[in-house]
């Protein structure tokens, strides 16, 4: 299964290598986005735990969860029959929301293939540390995000921010960035695919244990934006369900970043209504190719000279760069001025 995955990820990499959006500040408008696909979705939804109250039908979209409890799921959508019990106990059974949200990809989107997320542009001044804003997404895109309280950036008005990490599998690099952000004391967002959860459960219950925050990026890693709102659902709670049986005590994975960076209005609207919170990125570089990685030295410059007032970096924790990097990088940051927060801070 493992040497299955690196193969699909060299050949998507080799696919997006001309085109990827490496947001640290090389590219242009309309390049597209990294992704790896793993496995096909599963044919049935998984329950993840008992209804805890609420049925009244809603359409309005809360804020993420707060309570330690778990989602589940009945009927389908298919069927008209689909309840949807978010990880607060709340019931979601009306989806008419979605007869009007868009499943266009956004009309900047990187790759019109897959609708990839890219970021904008942004360059510091390593010698004056004033940070220049190039060019950024299109306001009918930044308008979306708003609207369904997507986490694009975070707080722009101090210099802050955020490590997040993409973890499709282990391949021994992990641990050592684990280590060096315990050294550090500095807290992130490592967001799992079900092949990570099952292939390394035991990082993960030192993740947990160790103070950071785990998110969901599907069970398979397949393209949310083109999928049943059944399928969808089960994408999401299977992962969550996977975690719950191989790490015991895990929390509810309240935050969410969609496989390959694809969003569309209807499936950021889908998240929003089920109480999770949309994570992308404003910066990341080509480091998910374990057989081609990044120049450390040029990774290290590369990474300073993008770092911005509410910054959220996507790394991926297969790269030996940035495990090699990774200390330097903190320094850096903290050199620059800059605090290294968790997401659940952005407001």
């Amino acid at each position: 299964m493992k040497k299955t995955i690196r193969i699909l990820s060299a050949l998507l990499a080799l696919a997006f290598v001309f085109s990827l959006a490496a947001c640290s500040g090389t590219n242009e408008p309309g390049q597209g986005g990294a992704g790896r696909q793993t496995s096909s979705i599963p044919e049935s939804v998984t329950e993840t735990g008992p209804a805890s109250g609420g049925t009244e039908s809603e359409t309005a979209a809360p804020s993420p969860p707060t309570v330690g409890g778990w989602a589940s799921v009945t009927g389908s959508y298919a069927a008209g029959d689909l309840v949807y019990t978010r990880a607060d106990g709340t019931a979601l059974s009306d989806f008419s929301f979605l007869d009007s949200a868009s499943r266009e990809y956004m009309p900047d989107s990187g790759d019109p293939e897959t609708g990839s997320w890219y970021c904008g542009k942004t360059e510091r001044d390593p010698e004056t540390g004033e940070v220049t804003k190039v060019w950024d997404r299109a306001p009918e895109t930044l308008a979306l995000l708003e609207k369904y309280g997507v986490i694009y950036r975070g707080d722009e008005t101090r210099k802050v921010c955020y490590f997040t990490f993409d973890c499709g599998f282990d391949n021994g690099n992990t641990g050592k960035i684990l280590d060096v952000l315990k050294e550090k004391n500095v807290k992130g967002l490592f967001v799992l695919n079900g092949h990570f959860i099952e292939s390394a459960p035991d990082l993960v219950k030192r993740m947990i244990d160790e103070g950071h925050i785990v998110g969901n990026h599907g069970r398979n890693h397949v393209n949310m934006a083109r999928v049943s709102v059944d399928e969808f659902i089960a994408e999401v709670e299977e992962n969550n369900a996977l975690l719950r049986q191989l790490v015991p005590g895990a929390p509810y994975m309240t935050y969410y970043r969609p496989p390959y960076g694809t969003v569309t209005e209807w499936d950021m609207a889908l998240i929003r209504a089920m109480g999770l919170k949309n994570v992308l990125y404003s910066w990341t570089y080509y480091d998910y190719n374990e057989e081609l990685q990044p120049d450390p030295a040029e990774s290290l410059d590369s990474v300073l000279r993008g770092l911005h007032p509410g910054c959220v970096f996507m790394f991926h924790p297969i790269s030996s760069t940035d495990a090699a990097i990774m200390g330097d990088v903190i320094d850096g940051i903290r050199a620059a001025g800059y605090e290294i927060e968790t997401v659940d801070k952005i407001g």
